[in-house]
């Protein structure tokens, strides 16, 4: 926005902006100087007023457009400042103060397609000044967002050769070449963003993660090898990383290196205890903990679940896979039955732990106090496994609802293939 006070700016301003006044005062000359006048002290409703006159007597004047659309602006009536820059704009397509006010409403409002085509005006118009990493990023992120990525990469790379350290620019053309499924160009720019040794640690690991957390099978099958190199050099150059390190145990997990993976989850607990980071030391445990029941090593499992416990005792996904763990074994089955009870009390919508509770209860004999938690379970995702149908068939067919029991049993079947 351009709020002017001294009043040598306001004149420069003025002898600017009114390039289709005549050059011989008229009264309409001496109203239109004390608007900009007032607009120049914040009196935007004055000056309004004084503009709008004029306007209806001289709606060709791009100046006075100019004026009533900055005082709309200023007053936050943005439909009406929009058409009325724009009028000034049509009207002189040269005037760089026109162009930037519209840049100045559109970025206001949002408009992210206009304010990236007066932005490219703006740089096109006077490069010294407006061809600056930021300006020029905007622009591409707008391109890329309208599926236009051999533009954005364009604007990307004219912002990298300002500064090529420009973090929005880089990880936008990375993106780019992503969405443009030019892979061997995207992991070689991305192996030199991640071997950056002065570039902050989170934002490496955050982009780390969601290309980590999208990918397919398909993906992971080609490019699997070279994600792992990228994250053993981002946890190489960053080891207090916390998800740096969550993101080598997924890996291996994938990999099925199961004692490789336990290992690391203690270089997880290390970092988050030093980042003092709780939620990430209980997730550490909680980890461990999943992998070694998972590889037959209940001991280390319930010693780790024990660990995330004391880190944090309301961690709902160890209250319940602890507790289901220990029903599975039929074994401190109260224990399991104080622990499944929280966790539903923490996510009260979540099916999975809505089974949990209900198939304890079951074990206990209670099946009519399990029916209720199956009840709502089904609502909430219940149909869609195979496991929980199963438990709830079992359920109904211990109340002595047979034909249901029946039923809910065939649908698990059906979920798991038999």
């Amino acid at each position: 926005m351009i709020v002017m006070k001294k009043p040598s700016t306001i004149l420069a301003l003025f002898l600017t902006a009114c390039t289709v006044m005549t050059a011989q005062q008229t009264p309409q000359t001496g109203v239109f100087l004390r608007a900009v006048g007032e607009y120049s002290e914040g009196e935007y409703g004055l000056a309004r007023l004084k503009l709008e006159a004029l306007h209806e007597e001289a709606p060709e004047d791009d100046a006075v457009s100019y004026y009533l659309g900055m005082c709309e602006m200023m007053e936050r009536n943005t439909a009406s400042a929009e058409l009325h820059l724009t009028e000034a704009y049509q009207r002189d397509t040269t005037n760089e103060w026109y162009v930037y006010a519209l840049v100045t409403l559109y970025n206001a409002t949002g408009n992210r397609p206009r304010f990236a085509e007066y932005c490219e005006k703006l740089v096109n118009m006077n490069p010294a000044m407006y061809s600056n990493p930021y300006t020029l990023s905007m622009i591409a992120d707008v391109r890329l967002s309208q599926r236009n990525p051999e533009a954005a990469i364009s604007y990307y790379d004219k912002a990298l050769d300002i500064d090529p350290d420009y973090i929005p620019a880089e990880l936008g053309k990375l993106e780019a070449l992503r969405y443009s499924g030019k892979y061997p160009s995207f992991f070689t720019l991305l192996d030199g963003f991640i071997s950056k040794p002065d570039t902050d640690a989170s934002v490496k690991s955050n982009y780390l993660e969601a290309i980590i957390t999208n990918m397919d099978a398909k993906f992971y099958w080609v490019w699997g090898k070279k994600i792992g190199d990228l994250v053993d050099t981002c946890l190489k150059l960053h080891p207090e990383d916390v998800k740096s390190n969550l993101l080598k145990v997924q890996l291996l997990t994938i990999e099925q290196k199961y004692d490789e993976a336990m290992e690391q989850c203690s270089g997880l607990a290390k970092a988050a205890m030093a980042a003092s980071d709780t939620a990430s030391l209980a997730l550490a445990y909680n980890l461990e903990g999943d992998i070694a029941y998972q590889t037959g090593d209940t001991r280390r499992a319930y010693k780790a679940y024990d660990k995330a416990l004391e880190t944090d005792p309301d961690c709902a996904p160890v209250l319940n896979n602890y507790a289901y763990y220990l029903s599975t074994e039929k074994r401190s089955l109260r224990k399991a039955l104080k622990m499944s009870t929280r966790a539903v009390e923490l996510e009260p919508d979540n099916a999975t732990y809505l089974d949990t509770l209900g198939w304890i209860l079951y074990l206990q004999g209670k099946p009519q106090e399990a029916k209720p938690h199956f009840k709502r379970a089904m609502i909430f995702g219940g149909m869609d496994s195979a496991v929980v149908l199963d438990h709830y068939s079992k359920v109904l067919k211990a109340l002595g609802e047979d034909s249901l029991a029946s039923y809910y049993e065939s649908l698990s079947q059906q979920k798991s293939g038999q």
